[in-house]
């Protein structure tokens, strides 16, 4: 059985053997119980069955001790060839990733393995990729970056240098400001000053244009009472009139029945001419008269209308000298603030000429400082350029392409 293992016998053809061995023997135990004739009827039929009952259990023993020692064989065997294209693999990918580390360690960031790796491989292999891919993006990165830092350097060096040239106009132009701002704060003080004695004044102002008003209240009384004292003049003259009118006719009258007299009455009639030229006079002087006080009475109702109108317009300044004062009033707070303000300003600009001394030196530390950075920033990206990855491979490099790990990949059975 043992040999049949290691020659490699498949199970079926030795089983096929047992089949034909088997048969045989069962046949040849048959007839050898037939000839003996030993015992008889239930007897030897029994014996019979017992014997091939014996015959087939050694039988099946032995097939199953066979099959039992080929399968273990074919397992070890089996085993055997998966440990080998296990160790195969893992000297594959020790091989592949030991190139690669060697391309890395050479500062060789480019290097990739690809192609198809066994399956349990194929995890290492993406994120080795992704961590070199990763890493030269990273590099890259912090290489543009030192790139603009060296730029953004350079630029500061030159900003601390204008900076400093600037911070020495800067302390004569906070020295002139110092003394523009004194002369400021004077004048804002005389103005609050002079805006308080405006205040004074307007509060004056305020008291004489409620006086006037009061004035023009009276004035409009007055007036008004010259116009009613002008309509009974007015009426007044209009009786005078009418007597002058009446008087006329009755001279007229006299006149005719001294007519009628004759000689007698000629004296009457000259009496009665006079009269009648008198009541004339009068009824023209009494229309001249009423003439008069109707222009005075107009006069006096357009006086009337003006200094109501005045007055109508000084209680509108009355009203409005009071927001005026307030708006001096708040003038003259706000020139007082400033003034204030304007002295804290100039105790601060004093204080910044101080402090802009100190920035001048500060100035100077920086510039030493952004040399220093420059230097270093340099140094940093000259030990970036050693490094290769996808991105940065020159010309020169070309020849040598990137490494890839395309394998051969070992199935386990």
């Amino acid at each position: 059985m043992e040999s049949d293992t290691r020659i490699g016998l498949e199970p079926r053809w030795y089983i096929g053997g047992y089949a034909v061995v088997l048969d045989h023997l069962i046949q040849t135990t048959i007839l050898e119980k037939q000839t003996r004739h030993f015992f008889k009827g239930k007897e030897r039929t029994r014996d019979l069955a017992k014997a091939l009952g014996s015959l087939v259990k050694a039988v099946l023993l032995d097939m199953d001790l066979a099959i039992s020692v080929y399968i273990e064989e074919a397992e070890r065997a089996k085993q055997i060839a998966q440990a080998e294209a296990i160790a195969a693999e893992r000297t594959l990918v020790t091989r592949l990733f030991g190139e690669a580390m060697a391309r890395v360690a050479q500062k060789d960031l480019s290097v990739a393995i690809t192609g198809e790796l066994p399956e349990a491989y194929e995890a290492l292999r993406n994120n080795f990729n992704n961590a070199l891919s990763q890493l030269a993006g990273t590099l890259n990165s912090i290489s543009a970056a030192a790139d603009q830092i060296q730029a953004s350097a350079q630029e500061l060096q030159t900003s601390s240098e204008d900076l400093a040239r600037r911070t020495e106009r800067q302390a004569a132009s906070v020295e002139e400001t110092a003394a523009a701002l004194e002369e400021i704060t004077t004048t804002v003080s005389e103005s609050s000053r002079r805006t308080r004695e405006a205040g004074e004044l307007i509060r004056k102002t305020k008291a004489r244009a409620e006086r006037s008003g009061e004035v023009v209240s009276e004035t409009v009384n007055a007036m008004t009472a010259i116009e009613n004292s002008s309509s009974e003049i007015s009426n007044i003259i209009g009786v005078i009139d009418e007597i002058a009118f009446q008087t006329n006719l009755l001279a007229l009258n006299a006149g005719v029945e001294a007519a009628r007299a004759g000689e007698a009455g000629k004296g009457f009639a000259v009496v009665a001419q006079e009269v009648r030229e008198l009541a004339q006079r009068s009824a023209r002087a009494a229309k001249e008269i009423k003439q008069l006080i109707g222009s005075s009475a107009e006069h006096v109702k357009a006086g009337v209308n003006l200094v109501t109108e005045t007055g109508g317009i000084l209680t509108e300044i009355s009203q409005e000298v009071p927001e005026i004062d307030q708006h001096v009033v708040a003038i003259a707070d706000s020139s007082r603030e400033q003034a204030i303000a304007l002295r804290e300003i100039s105790a601060a600009v004093n204080a910044s000429d101080q402090n802009t001394q100190q920035n001048a030196a500060m100035v100077e530390e920086t510039t030493a400082a952004t040399h220093a950075l420059v230097g270093e920033v340099s140094r940093i990206s000259q030990m970036l350029a050693e490094f290769k990855t996808a991105s940065r491979i020159s010309a020169a490099d070309e020849d040598q392409p990137p490494f890839s790990g395309n394998v051969h990949v070992f199935r386990r059975a």
